[in-house]
């Protein structure tokens, strides 16, 4: 019985551990990001995941106008922005 309850509690331990250290600190990290994605506007300087710098020219509901050179814009997905470049 003893042995039983043991391991009950061993494995409470290690989800309640894996909780706490894993997947509510990536929770809020996903959190933060969207909210960032959402206040997004024209003229902010961000970086994407996939690395390319760029000013924010136009702002729709599901892509943005990213101006990454003079005279070079790309359309990329709202998503796609990492944070932003002070």
């Amino acid at each position: 019985m003893s042995q039983n309850l043991y391991s009950i509690i061993m494995f409470a331990l290690i989800f309640g551990s894996m909780y706490f250290f894993i997947i509510r600190p990536q929770n809020k990290r996903n959190k933060e990001l969207k909210l960032l994605q959402d206040s997004l506007k024209s003229g902010d300087n961000v970086v994407t995941f996939s690395g390319i710098y760029g000013e924010i020219v136009e702002v729709g509901t599901a892509t943005i106008t990213l101006r990454i050179a003079p005279k070079t814009e790309v359309k990329m997905d709202r998503n796609a922005i990492k944070s932003l470049v002070a």
